[in-house]
């Protein structure tokens, strides 16, 4: 079991592959950077899930950095003792199956997603989405806000200004309303049908 404090990096991009995290508190941002370090944002990482799977799967070295978005609790295993867990439990072997399916179930959404979707259809989706974890308080859903616009456009392969030019529109038109600490979707058909 690890603490690690926000902004810390629990491994980098092209580190060796050993080990891999349960998340059990925070959350973790799952990150690649190009040459000239610029970030682009692949997942961010809720409690309950695992992270830095690729080892187990084979790969010697990371795909991708992992990053504390706020103070973490994690349960660090070494790869040969999770292989060997996965030789035993035959469920835990097919839930970690599932969650390799849908990562690339994921991925594969994204880049459909770049590849079909304008950069404003990309952000609303990013709100459809994370109305799907909210809380929902009377036909509001309060999402908790713990991104910047900066990582938002980061996570929507989009730009700041977008994710602000958006985010204001959709306010204006009264179906969001935002602050620093959250984002309540006002009017979740309107949203859907954006």
């Amino acid at each position: 079991m690890k603490t690690i404090e926000k902004d810390e990096v629990v491994y980098f991009q092209d580190d060796l592959a050993h080990s891999i995290y349960f998340l059990k508190e925070g959350r973790i941002r799952i990150s690649k950077f190009n040459k000239k370090g610029k970030e682009f944002i692949l997942n961010i990482l809720n409690p309950g899930e695992i992270f830095g799977e690729a080892s187990v799967m084979g790969s010697d070295v990371r795909n991708e950095a992992a990053i504390a978005e706020d103070k973490v609790f994690l349960c660090i295993m070494k790869e040969d003792k999770m292989k060997e867990l996965l030789l035993q439990e035959p469920l835990l072997n097919f839930k970690f199956s599932q969650l390799l399916e849908e990562r690339l179930e994921q991925t594969q959404r994204r880049l459909e997603d770049l590849t079909f979707k304008s950069n404003q259809q990309r952000i609303i989706e990013f709100l459809k989405i994370s109305v799907k974890t909210s809380e929902n308080n009377n036909g509001v859903f309060r999402i908790i806000n713990y991104l910047t616009h900066d990582k938002i456009a980061k996570l929507t392969s989009t730009n700041r200004q977008e994710v602000s030019s958006v985010f204001s529109d959709l306010k204006k038109h009264r179906i969001i309303d935002y602050d620093r600490t959250s984002i309540r979707v006002l009017n979740l058909e309107k949203l859907e049908s954006s």
